[in-house]
């Protein structure tokens, strides 16, 4: 086995003992949010626990020999047992239900080894709230976002529509029948009491928000270097507001011409230059290019600040971008709107970036000149890296999923 798998001396995260997990997840683990919130985590949690893990790997991913290889002895190494399934994607509804089904077989056929069931977003939840109801496994509701906010913002689903209904439905019974409930805000929790009626006062609710690796993501070493301002991650979602993006570059090109714009993506570039285009940037302008997960915390290094401009609503109440911890662990500030779960406090209470008011273009000239201004405080980088340390260390997270797990597992 290769010696950079080799695993590392098990540190205990809790107080001993540990707990039997399935770890139950729709995403799969060579997708980059597989790595950087699933695999990340559990590589930590897997020096106290037994973990058995369940993916779900699209077609490309399964069919990359090497990349597969390499994810297998990453797990190897780390005592995790990961059990790969093929995810489906069309027609979407019978291909959901498909996995749903085999998923839940899956689960099923591990959960009698299991102490608790980890369910991480609505898709695996569901899974595990049946799973539950056989074998009476306690199992961890670990949101992500209100996700069925999400897909109306977005366009898939339409508020009242059967489909819709019935996800809000499931989401409700997750939130009774859980053993505990993890939402990546504070600011959702009044919500989620309020779902769950009368007995959401019995909940037990615990708030981790996406953790990063900081052992990865961490500042450029050359301050000097020439370096961009742009944006990490997708653009084109229907959760994300582009318009806004556009807005805040052109800001940028008044406010000193030549500066570079820069999106790190793996989205289409020629449809996102059109966009931009038709939105006044020039696509000379743009520099935009995808990168593999294991050299995102290089990239992010060539940026001096972050764009993250997000829908708002019920549908971002729970929301707590990735690409907000990475940036704060590579030192660099953010630029954010407000009405997205915990941001907004974040930047404003610890000075860690510019809150934009509005997309219009004196909002936005008011942010670029904030912005500029911030960037001469010599203690920034240095202060984002300290936020994301106490808010966004991936440490913390795993302590606080460590402590849930011994809380439901069934005592001796």
């Amino acid at each position: 086995m290769a010696a950079s798998h080799a695993p590392r001396a098990r540190q205990p995260c809790g107080d001993g003992g540990g707990v039997n997990v399935l770890y139950l997840s729709y995403t799969g683990l060579l997708e980059p949010l597989g790595q950087s919130q699933v695999l990340a985590y559990l590589k930590v949690l897997s020096r106290e626990h037994r973990i058995t893990l369940v993916t779900y790997e699209k077609g490309a991913d399964l069919a990359d020999a090497p990349a597969m290889r390499t994810q297998r002895e990453v797990c190897e190494a780390h005592g995790i047992a990961w059990i790969p399934r093929r995810y489906h994607q069309r027609p979407r509804l019978l291909a959901t239900a498909w996995d749903m089904t085999v998923f839940f077989f899956t689960a099923l056929a591990y959960a009698r080894r299991a102490d608790v069931i980890h369910a991480r977003a609505y898709i695996a939840s569901f899974v595990a709230l049946m799973v539950r109801t056989l074998t009476g496994k306690p199992f961890i509701f670990d949101m992500r976002a209100i996700w069925p906010e999400e897909m109306v913002v977005a366009g898939r689903l339409k508020p009242g529509a059967p489909m819709y209904r019935l996800l809000k439905w499931g989401e409700r019974q997750c939130l009774v029948k859980a053993g505990a409930v993890v939402s990546l805000t504070s600011a959702a929790l009044p919500y989620l009491r309020e779902r769950a009626g009368a007995e959401g006062a019995r909940i037990r609710f615990a708030v981790i928000p996406t953790c990063t690796d900081l052992d990865r993501f961490t500042p450029a070493h050359n301050a000097a270097a020439p370096r961009a301002i742009g944006s990490i991650g997708t653009v084109m979602s229907g959760w994300y507001r582009f318009p806004w993006l556009t807005a805040f570059f052109r800001a940028v090109d008044r406010r000193l011409p030549g500066q570079a714009l820069t999106l790190i993506t793996r989205e289409d570039a020629e449809a996102i230059a059109r966009a931009a285009e038709a939105d006044g940037v020039p696509r000379d302008r743009l520099r935009i290019y995808g990168v593999d997960f294991a050299d995102a915390p290089q990239a992010m290094r060539g940026l001096e600040a972050v764009a993250i401009f997000l829908e708002t609503g019920l549908a971002k109440l729970g929301s707590c971008p990735t690409r907000m911890g990475e940036a704060l662990g590579s030192g660099l500030p953010v630029i954010v709107n407000p009405g997205v779960g915990d941001v907004g406090d974040i930047v404003c209470t610890h000075q860690v970036g510019v809150l934009v008011e509005d997309a219009s273009d004196e909002a936005m000239d008011r942010a670029v000149e904030a912005l500029f201004k911030l960037r001469e405080d010599p203690g920034l980088s240095a202060r984002c890296r300290s936020v994301a340390e106490e808010v966004f260390s991936l440490a913390s997270g795993a302590k606080a999923y460590d402590r849930l797990y011994r809380e439901l597992a069934p005592k001796a």
